[in-house]
């Protein structure tokens, strides 16, 4: 019996060791990008503020933010822990993109947990300018303190 039950543990440990520690999907390195509808949806069930990313295909700053900005492992780490990040083909979601009245390329906004528009900032943003708006809208220091202020004393 004490066979048979060092062998069944032995044998578990073997194949818990080789098979390794399970992956942390909750810290892939990678924006978890939710589409419009369900990224809205999701906001409100669980109060969480939205991120909104507007791109086109052929916009060569908005390519330059996936390829610089949206890869910076502190920018991921908060913006997928804080927000709901949504991401937003312009061309293709023309209903939506007229419905933030989208003017130019890239464009980057943010939702209160009820969905109200807090503010849009259009143009490319460097990873750590976005940090420090993300930590700015996240906290809701926009609430009582100017952006300027918010990185007076943010140092």
């Amino acid at each position: 019996m004490k066979k048979k039950l060092l062998q069944l543990v032995s044998g578990f440990l073997f194949f818990f060791i080789i098979s390794g520690p399970a992956p942390d999907t909750s810290a892939s390195g990678k924006i978890e990008w939710q589409s419009y509808k369900k990224g809205i949806s999701l906001s409100k069930s669980i109060s969480k503020k939205v991120f909104i990313n507007f791109h086109a295909d052929w916009c060569r700053y908005c390519l330059a933010m996936e390829k610089e900005t949206f890869t910076n492992s502190a920018v991921v780490a908060y913006l997928n822990k804080h927000f709901i990040p949504i991401k937003v083909d312009s061309e293709h979601e023309k209903k939506i993109a007229d419905q933030y009245q989208v003017r130019g390329l890239p464009l980057t906004c943010f939702l209160s947990e009820t969905a109200e528009r807090i503010a849009c900032r259009p143009g490319y943003i460097s990873a750590d300018e976005l940090l420090q708006i993300l930590k700015y809208i996240g906290t809701d220091s926009y609430k009582h303190t100017s952006f300027n202020n918010f990185l007076k004393n943010d140092k």
